[in-house]
């Protein structure tokens, strides 16, 4: 069984990793590194703010749990 501090460092290592493949994505794009750091910013933040909402959702949701 995998500890907390694992799942955290897993969890921050992959919000980067994910938030890098967005900044150079719009880099890509926009060719403005100030635009793909708002860009990559911008969506880090509503990324994790949607996953806590999307994961509170699935809280009450009672569906391929198992009764205690």
């Amino acid at each position: 069984m995998a500890t907390h501090r694992r799942s955290m460092v897993k969890a921050i290592s992959y919000r980067l990793f994910a938030t890098s493949v967005v900044f150079a994505i719009a880099f890509f794009y926009t060719g403005q590194i100030g635009s793909s750091v708002k860009i990559g910013f911008t969506a880090a933040v509503a990324k994790t703010l949607l996953y806590y909402l999307w994961e509170r959702v699935w809280t009450a949701i009672d569906w391929g749990t198992e009764p205690a």
